[in-house]
């Protein structure tokens, strides 16, 4: 979804799931993702609920980097809150929806006064052990959001004129999320983010001025 992105993969685990000796491993992954690749996007398709001081640590430091770091919600529901990943304030939290902005079934419930964006997660072609397969969850919705984060730096550094504030601004979590917002349409307590509002039947210019003026108002 973002064709012209360079990947960077970082392993944490060889396991279904992180065992509690292995976290320091994400904090590990994190810092080389800033340090080594200088990656402009983050994307973490995982949860867990204990605190880690050194994955937020390394977190603050992405930010601070600015880099724009986005995190599964989480897939119980109404059961459990935002995992603890996708609540910290420097993360971007990403819940899933189907092609049409419905609710996955799988979401924490929305928080008021806050951004709840949903991408699609819902029945996500990908490919495992050379077949194609369908998969559902916000560690799916998650990369397709970072994909229209690139897709949006990619366009602006290209059709827009953006002066050194302005190209800071937009690798910022505020500058990122105020396109997000852009682009978003509430649905069922959740904001929808559909780069179509952005796009159609816009020209590149109109498109680049639109962004132009979010970077203003910042």
């Amino acid at each position: 979804m973002a064709p012209a992105a360079e990947i960077c993969i970082a392993k944490i685990t060889d396991n279904a799931n992180v065992h509690p000796e292995e976290m320091s491993e994400i904090a590990k992954a994190i810092n080389w993702a800033v340090e080594d690749c200088d990656a402009d996007i983050i994307s973490m398709s995982f949860a867990f609920e204990n605190k880690n001081q050194a994955i937020k640590d390394a977190i603050q430091k992405a930010s601070r980097a600015n880099k724009l770091v986005f995190a599964a919600a989480s897939n119980e529901g109404a059961n459990k809150p935002r995992s603890r990943l996708a609540r910290d304030s420097n993360v971007i939290c990403i819940h899933a929806c189907d092609g049409n902005g419905n609710d996955g079934g799988m979401n924490p419930s929305p928080l008021p006064r806050k951004d709840n964006f949903t991408t699609l997660g819902v029945g996500v072609s990908s490919k495992w052990k050379k077949n194609v397969v369908y998969k559902s969850g916000t560690s799916f919705a998650t990369p397709v959001a970072a994909a229209i984060a690139a897709d949006v730096l990619e366009f602006a550094h290209f059709k827009c004129e953006l002066t050194d504030d302005d190209r800071k601004a937009l690798h910022s979590q505020d500058g990122m999320l105020a396109v997000f917002r852009a682009m978003s349409t509430a649905k069922s307590g959740y904001d929808y983010v559909q780069p179509n509002h952005l796009w159609d039947g816009k020209t590149e210019s109109e498109v680049a001025k639109v962004i132009q003026d979010i970077l203003d108002e910042l």
